[in-house]
């Protein structure tokens, strides 16, 4: 960071106590939005960011804790912090491990799943090629053969999902994607052991493979809609039977 940054930083109003971590946070994303800090600098010591902001250096170690979570920066080696690539696959921050699953929320996860895997498999309706096609056709065919291995077909579906987010060669969708799916996997295990999900999820499955093979975004769309629809279902079934 330069010296001009740091003065940047030094004439911002002083961090008001409450949440101080969140307004360091963002103070320094400021910076980073700004230009002032570009990918790869290097940031000040803990006492310089400390004595600028005008709050102790616990508060300073908990927000650069924060900014590695979100993948804004890393620890070098001699324990000094600098900015990261900044890279699309970094900064779509891990949303499973800040936002639970719990009966208020459920809906609005599984509206947001609805919205961006729909879009994203619409998208990779047109955009697939067909290297990605054959290996969705061999995992459609592993998970017929797996509806009655709930373990070995929970990693087939995690393979399958996430190659489905990547038909479409968005890096931000694909990395939203990945992170809503991952949220409430807990429920989502209990469901499938359920009897008969997995047969209903492996045929979904054989229809969603059906719609991008025909380069079908309406059909894709829809092929989603209903699978999603159905993991909300049982989602929902799996959460009551929770304690």
């Amino acid at each position: 960071m330069s010296q001009a940054a740091l003065d940047s930083l030094i004439r911002m109003a002083p961090v008001a106590r409450k949440s101080a971590a969140e307004m360091v946070v963002e103070k320094l994303l400021e910076l980073i939005y700004s230009g002032s800090v570009k990918a790869g600098d290097t940031l000040p010591t803990e006492q310089e960011l400390s004595a600028a902001l005008q709050v102790s250096r616990p508060v300073i170690r908990e927000a650069l804790r924060g900014l590695q979570i979100l993948g804004v920066v890393e620890t070098r080696q001699g324990g000094r912090c600098s900015v990261t690539d900044l890279k699309p696959s970094r900064l779509a921050a891990p949303l499973q491990f800040l936002v639970g699953l719990d009966h208020d929320n459920v809906e609005a996860l599984y509206e947001a799943r609805l919205t961006v895997e729909g879009e994203l498999l619409a998208l990779g309706a047109a955009r697939a090629d067909e290297a990605a096609l054959e290996h969705l056709e061999h995992m459609v065919h592993e998970g017929h053969r797996l509806t009655t291995d709930p373990l070995a077909f929970r990693v087939m579906d995690l393979e399958f999902h996430h190659t489905l987010m990547r038909l479409a060669g968005n890096p931000f969708l694909e990395r939203t994607a990945q992170s809503l799916y991952h949220i409430g996997a807990e429920v989502r295990r209990v469901a499938s052991e359920t009897p008969g999900v997995l047969t209903n999820s492996a045929r979904e499955h054989e229809l969603i493979l059906e719609a991008l093979k025909l380069r079908d975004p309406e059909r894709a769309r829809r092929a989603m809609h209903t699978h999603l629809a159905s993991i909300l279902r049982t989602t929902r079934e799996a959460m009551q039977q929770s304690p």
